[in-house]
């Protein structure tokens, strides 16, 4: 089943508070098992004790770094993305130091049967209920809002059922007369080791600026690959930081002028944000891929020699090469308008008709910007002009300067 999203408000509410309530959580049940140690005795439960004390000192170091995270200043313009990264960091070093108390206190070879059992269990058994209740939603909210730093706190805060469920198994066993608290403590030592050593693997690739999944990225490319006017995405990468993502792309684009091609880019990055609300950034670098020899198609009348005042009721539709550094043309054919006879959507049909003979360029004395087929050749990243120009050659004596492009739009 897919977790569902957030609002903007709901993202920014449990990545300043959430953390801090793990801390809290953690707090108590460091306290409430510290409390049933020095009661009972137990050597394992004063190592989950550790752990969980480990954990309030992570939690708090994530809870100041989520809160820094998207803060500019002068000296860093860019953010402090990666503190998120880098306070993971601190929550595996507290982990595994945790785990090397406990290591300790396994090879001293101290251990005595535990006393007042039945309270340690109920210290245990709170923590259990604590620990996974609280860390799933914790781990959940993390990867609702693409946090590293949430989300390994929450997996970690999970992580401590296991430890806790061997430290129940070694007083139950104790209840009967098995003294099974020291290598219970050890068990809870590797298990903790474990997981400081993936949180710090994790969070150390973000740093040293590890590239995204390939599957990320081909999601992406293939976003991009969609966009009007974009002929191949010649290269993607990109990186995290903390929450957010970095995307840098090179592009070929199919685009007349400066102004489309700025176009195309700003709509690249607006429907990457759309599919991924997490990327911060999309830097766009783009070339422009047209030909020197151009495919235009031009209405025109039965003569051929005259441009049509209409686009979908013209009565013949004029298709020939342009060079558009020698400004001159050849394989000139004119054919009848294939749709001309139809009763509806002749426009739509017949750019349909062009777009599918691979036109660069569709130029008419009728404005089309803002009718169906002009928003059908823009999709297809077709060139379409306007002019003024009644006669054919007047027009192909400077097919640019005699013709002005109708896109982008102007809002």
């Amino acid at each position: 089943m897919a977790e569902k999203t957030l609002s903007i408000e709901q993202k920014e509410w449990r990545r300043k508070w959430v953390v801090l309530f793990s801390a809290l959580e953690s707090l108590v049940e460091s306290g409430i098992k510290l409390g049933a140690a020095l009661l009972t005795g137990s050597v394992a439960l004063l190592a989950d004790s550790i752990h969980s004390a480990a954990d309030v000192a992570g939690s708090i170091m994530v809870w100041i770094g989520v809160r820094l995270a998207t803060h500019k200043f002068k000296r860093f313009p860019y953010g402090f993305y990666k503190i998120e990264n880098l306070l993971a960091l601190f929550i595996g070093l507290a982990v595994l130091y945790g785990a090397y108390e406990v290591f300790l206190i396994f090879l001293s070879g101290k251990s005595v049967l535990p006393k007042n059992i039945p309270i340690g269990i109920a210290a245990v058994l709170v923590g259990v209920c604590l620990d996974f209740f609280w860390g799933r939603f914790e781990a959940k909210s993390g990867r609702l809002i693409n946090s590293p730093g949430i989300e390994a706190s929450g997996n970690h805060t999970v992580s401590d059922v296991y430890s806790s469920a061997v430290v129940l198994i070694s007083l139950v066993g104790a209840q009967f007369g098995y003294n099974l608290d020291r290598w219970a403590a050890l068990i809870v030592a590797v298990i903790i080791s474990k997981m400081g050593i993936e949180i710090l693997w994790d969070n150390v690739k973000v740093l040293l600026d590890i590239s995204m999944s390939a599957e990320k990225l081909e999601a992406y490319s293939k976003i991009i690959s969609r966009q009007p006017g974009v002929l191949t995405v010649v290269s993607i990468r990109g990186r995290n930081a903390g929450s957010f993502r970095f995307i840098n792309v090179d592009v070929g684009l199919k685009a007349y002028n400066l102004q489309q091609a700025d176009d195309i880019t700003s709509k690249i990055e607006t429907k990457l944000k759309e599919h991924d609300s997490t990327i911060d950034t999309v830097f766009v670098h783009y070339t422009h891929e047209l030909p020197r020899v151009i495919s235009v198609f031009v209405p025109v009348d039965e003569s051929g020699k005259r441009i049509s005042k209409h686009f979908g009721k013209t009565t013949h539709l004029l298709k020939l090469q342009y060079d558009r550094e020698s400004k001159t043309y050849s394989g000139l054919i004119s054919k009848p308008n294939p749709v001309q006879k139809e009763a509806k959507h002749r426009g739509i049909t017949l750019a349909g008709y062009i777009i599918d003979n691979e036109a660069d360029s569709i130029c008419c004395k009728e404005d089309i910007h803002d009718k169906g087929p002009g928003l059908m050749f823009y999709r297809f990243g077709v060139d379409v002009r306007k002019t003024d120009e009644d006669d054919l050659e007047s027009l192909l004596q400077d097919y640019f300067s005699k013709s002005e492009s109708v896109f982008p739009f102007k809002h």
